[in-house]
This record gives structure tokens, sequence and C-alpha cells, in this order.
């Protein structure tokens, strides 16, 4: 979730990429996230800024994004179904914690996760290059109320 920091367009101009409509509304789908997003997400929004857009065109694009290192594609401990989401890859750390109560994502600091990375490798001996990982507890709010049962997957619509 990177709310517009990244300009997506402008590193797919630098990478050869043609910029057709679809592909501009869909990166800035994508820029401009404050969650998670999937294929039916990113469709639906894209289609408010070019109505030309269509699934298959999302589905190609986030592919290519994605092959070429622009793009992640996440299943979040799959607590929503077997979707997939999509978030721009800002760099080579990244992290999220999922509640597995009631489904909140959050991505901690560069601090955590430098930690983690400093642990793989001295478990290892490995020099870590590049961390994902996905973790999931119950929250503090889902704590608080009492909660901390894991909720059944949704099933995908």
């Amino acid at each position: 979730m990177h709310g517009g920091r990244v300009d997506l367009v402008e590193r797919m101009r630098r990478a050869g990429l043609r910029l057709t409509g679809p592909r501009r509304a869909i990166a800035r789908v994508l820029e401009q996230a404050d969650d998670h997003l999937d294929i039916d997400q990113i469709t639906k929004r894209a289609r408010k800024a070019d109505p030309s857009v269509h699934r298959a065109t999302v589905y190609r694009t986030v592919g290519i994004l994605k092959k070429i290192g622009m793009v992640d594609e996440l299943d979040l401990l799959h607590i929503r179904g077997d979707r997939h989401y999509y978030e721009i890859r800002i760099g080579s750390e990244h992290a999220h914690v999922i509640c597995t109560t009631c489904g909140e994502v959050v991505e901690p600091s560069g601090k955590t996760i430098s930690r983690a990375r400093d642990g793989f490798a001295g478990e290892t001996g490995y020099r870590v290059d590049y961390i994902r990982v996905e973790v999931g507890g119950t929250c503090p709010r889902c704590l608080s109320t009492g909660g901390g049962e894991r909720r059944a997957a949704e099933p995908d619509a």
C-alpha cells in the first residue's frame, strides 16, 4: 500500500513499455491504492478513469509488471480465500502482518524487517538479498474484544 508515493507510469516508461490509456489507468490505480487490490478491484477502479479497460487487459498488464519486478503478487495467507492481491514493489524488503480474525493487514517498518534479515542471515549464513514475509496473528483490536478465533476464509465471488 503506497498511496501514490511511487510513479509507476514513469517506471513503466523507463522500462520501455508502451503506455496505452488502459495501462496508464491501471498504473494510477496501483499508485493510489491505500489497500491491497485484487484483479476485480483494479479493473473496477481503472474503468472509472478509462472505460475501455477490460479485465483481460488488467491481467496482462499486472502480469507484465510482475514479471519485470514492478509489482508483487500476494496471497495474504489466503485469509480471503484464493484471491491474489497486487501492490507496487518499492524495494527488496517488505512484510505484511495479517489478522486471521478480522483480515486487517499492516506493514511493519524497515527496522523490523532489517532485524528479520539479520536473523535469517545469522542462522543460515546466507547473504539475504530479498525478503517478502507474511505473518498471521490476532490484531490488538480483536484481542481486546475477545476475538482471536480464526475466521473461515471468504469464498471468492
